[in-house]
Parts: C-alpha cells; sequence; structure tokens
C-alpha cells in the first residue's frame, strides 16, 4: 500500500505544549534521547515534532522508524505524522516495503517484534532513528539499531511507557550514571500534567481505570518502573465482571475462540460482541474445556471438530479464531463440509494482547458468564512468572493460561484485521 499526501488529506490539529515538551524539542540533542512516562502525557506527539526537526535540519538521507510491528507504527506515529506535515512538503509512504519518503529523505520503516529483527536492521547505515514504544523490542534488535547509527552527528530517540525496573531499558540507558553524566544519553519523565490538552475529567477518568491495580497506577499514570507482581488480570473482581443474563439478539456477531492443546488442554469459547458510542463490549458466552493431562486421554482433531460443531450450530457461528499452533485442526475444520464458519488464524501478541484486556476488564468491557467456571477461575489466577521479571521481563506463567489465550482471538483478531468499530471507546494504555 503506498499512500501519497494530496490536497484532500486531513490536517493535523496542534494543542498547546507544556514547559517540559517544549524542552525535549528543544533540547533533546544527545546521541540517545528518552522520553518516557504516564500514558497520554504527550511523548509520541513531542517526538514526532521534533523528529520532523531534526531530518529536515539533518545532512543525512537515510533514517529509521521502528515500532513492535509495522503496523503499530503506522498507527501510533505515522498517520499523524503525515497530518502535521500537511501539503507543505511531498510524502509518500510505500506500506508493503516499510518505506517513508518525506522529501528527498527515505525513512525506513521497520517493526523489530522478535529476535530475528536484528536481520531487518544489520547492513543499514542511518543518520537517526525514532523509536516507539521501545520496551517492547528485544535487545538485541535495539542494540543493532544503535550501531547502525553511525553517520556523523547521528541522534536516537526513544519513547516508551515505564516497564520493570529490571527491564534493559531501564538498568542500561534509563538509569546508567555513566551515560547520563557523559552527556550520551538524555532522559524525560513525563505526567499526565506534561499534556496541558487533557481535561480535568479525561485525567480523572484514566485514573480511576488505573487505579484498581497498584502496578498500573504506577506505570500508566505516575509514570514509575516497578515491578508487575501477582495476578495479571487484578481488575478482575467476580461481582462485577461476570453476568447470568443475556438475549443472543443483543449481540452484533458472535466469534469462536480456541486454545488449542492434544496432550494438554483444548478450549473453545464463544464470544459475544455488541457495539455502541462506547465502543465494543464483549461477553464469553459459553466455554468447553477439555484437560487431557487429568483425563488421562487424548482426544482427537475430528473430535475436537464435534465440539465446533456444536457450538457453531448452537450460537449461529459464522467466525472462528484458531491459534497459529492449530494447523492441524484448521486443515481438518476446511476439509469438514460441517464446519461452515469463516475461519482465521490467530498469532498472539502475548504484551500487546494481555494489555488490551487488562483495559477492557478494567472498564467493565469484558464480562464472563458466570457458567464459564473455568474462565472465571483463571481470569483471577493468570500470573506473572517472577523469575523471568527479574531478568526484565513482563512473562506470563504458562499455568492457568489456556482460557486467557482463549479469549485473545474473538477480542483481538478482528481489531488486527481493519474493523474499525472494534475497541472503539476504549482506553489503550
Amino acid at each position: 500500500m503506498t499512500t501519497t499526501v494530496n490536497m484532500e488529506t486531513p490536517q493535523f490539529k496542534f494543542g498547546s505544549f507544556s514547559p517540559k515538551a517544549k524542552d525535549f524539542i528543544k533540547h533533546s540533542d544527545a546521541f540517545i534521547n528518552i522520553e518516557y512516562g504516564a500514558v497520554r502525557s504527550s511523548k509520541t506527539i513531542n517526538m514526532s515534532m521534533r523528529w520532523i526537526e531534526y531530518i529536515s535540519h539533518s545532512p543525512h538521507r537515510e533514517f529509521l522508524m521502528t515500532a513492535r510491528t509495522r503496523d503499530t507504527l503506522e498507527r501510533n506515529v505515522i498517520t499523524d505524522l503525515i497530518k502535521m506535515l500537511g501539503n507543505s512538503i511531498p510524502i509518500k509512504f510505500d506500506k508493503f516495503n516499510g518505506k517513508l519518503t518525506i522529501g528527498s529523505n527515505l525513512i525506513w520503516c521497520i517493526g523489530l517484534n522478535d529476535e530475528g529483527s536484528v536481520d531487518k536492521v544489520a547492513g543499514m547505515t542511518v543518520g537517526g532513528w525514532y523509536a516507539d514504544e521501545v520496551t517492547r523490542c528485544p535487545k538485541s534488535a535495539i542494540e543493532m539499531a544503535i550501531s547502525r547509527c553511525s553517520l556523523p552527528d547521528a541522534k536516537i530517540f526513544w519513547n516508551c511507557n515505564p516497564d520493570s525496573p529490571y527491564h534493559y531499558i531501564y538498568t542500561d540507558y534509563v538509569d546508567n550514571t555513566e551515560l547520563l553524566e557523559s552527556g550520551d544519553v538524555k532522559v524525560w519523565h513525563f505526567l499526565l500534567d506534561d499534556n496541558p490538552n487533557l481535561t480535568k475529567e479525561y485525567k480523572e477518568h484514566l485514573k480511576r481505570v488505573n487505579s484498581k491495580s497498584e502496578v498500573f497506577y504506577k506505570r500508566n499514570i505516575l509514570g514509575e518502573w516497578v515491578i508487575a507482581e501477582g495476578a495479571i488480570y487484578d481488575h478482575f473482581v467476580e461481582s462485577e465482571n461476570t453476568f447470568t443474563e443475556y438475549n443472543l439478539k443483543d449481540y452484533d456477531e458472535l466469534i469462536l475462540g480456541c486454545d488449542y492443546g492434544v496432550s494438554t488442554v483444548c478450549v473453545f469459547g464463544v464470544m459475544g460482541v455488541w457495539k455502541n458510542q462506547n465502543g465494543n463490549y464483549y461477553d464469553l458466552l459459553d466455554e468447553w474445556y477439555y484437560d487431557a493431562q487429568s483425563k488421562g486421554i487424548s482426544k482427537s482433531d475430528n473430535e475436537y471438530l464435534q465440539e465446533m460443531k456444536r457450538l457453531q450450530d448452537k450460537y449461529n457461528i459464522r467466525t472462528c479464531y484458531l491459534p497459529h499452533d492449530a494447523k492441524s485442526l484448521k486443515t481438518a475444520a476446511e476439509k469438514n463440509h460441517s464446519i461452515k464458519m469463516k475461519l482465521n488464524t490467530y498469532k498472539p501478541d502475548t504484551y500487546g494482547d494481555i494489555e488490551t484486556i487488562q483495559n477492557l476488564i478494567a472498564t467493565n468491557h469484558f464480562r464472563i458468564h458466570t457458567s464459564c467456571k473455568n474462565s472465571i477461575t483463571q481470569a483471577q489466577t493468570y500470573s506473572w512468572d517472577t523469575k523471568a521479571q527479574s531478568r526484565g521481563e513482563d512473562k506470563p506463567l504458562k499455568i492457568n493460561d489456556h482460557c486467557p489465550d482463549m479469549w485473545r482471538g474473538p477480542i483481538i483478531g478482528p481489531m488486527r484485521e481493519g474493523n474499525k468499530t472494534a475497541g472503539v471507546g476504549v482506553i489503550r494504555i
């Protein structure tokens, strides 16, 4: 896909810049310049303004922009960046090849989502680098990208929300006394009040959403680097996030989700989706849960297909999301003419998926029917891996995770596929 800016391109509506934002734009002249802090505190807008100014004055003509995926880079940064520039300069965005051309400047747009991402930046030589949500990217890829900024006076700009205090971005850069004192790294810590364009009501809303979780409040409101301990979905309150009665006619769509296992657990779930001006709401209406280990007997794909068909027919489901490791089940389903559902493959983005569902739970946009006992239990017992956190990773334990994994496809799959109404009104953090 190539996007060319023309006279009909919507213009970006600028608000006010806080003193801290102005300081960042004016004085981010170190080799590595880092913004971190509260959600919605203007970090991305500030950095985009600085990036435009930087590349327009740089003697170099080739640059790098990254995020965890190219899609998130486009959504979070490039769309507004193009609007900011408006019709003042020729702009082309070739998403397929990852090329953003601004005037005579070529910017490579790359997703750094796993260790293999090192190969995406190896061999480059660029005059600057903009990294959105840098904490989401693997250390090896980040270190490789730093080494690619080798042209004279090249500069690096990172933004992120805080993570674990053991995260390498914090230990190696944000809290690295030697680099800070030498001036090689500069750091700006942003709070909600550093965005003068937020209303008091909206800021209070953000605080309420995050107040159920101490770690979320400290990270997303106070901008602190703290360990995420205990239950992952600690916003979940059984009395508030469950329900007993429903009418199928109230739902705009019914979607089947799955977490697949042959010798372990296989679970199917029916997700009801309904939409209004406050965004999408998700109700888990039914679940089928089979634990081969506890039963001592594994089921075949054909037996799983019987359950898929039963749920399909009972709820008249037209869409199903199967996990990426369920290839044999998908193949069997495609050959079985009684399976009428559209079969989609869903590949998880573990941290991003968790973050989205955490917010749905916190805002009461996701509920579980009281008959779905396993989902209710695992919503309260799905936990962080403390050993992984000591290595700087927010990683879930592979225990009590089958139902939470099943929820992801029917909730997040449509969002990724460009369903423009999916997730509207849900505060993303």
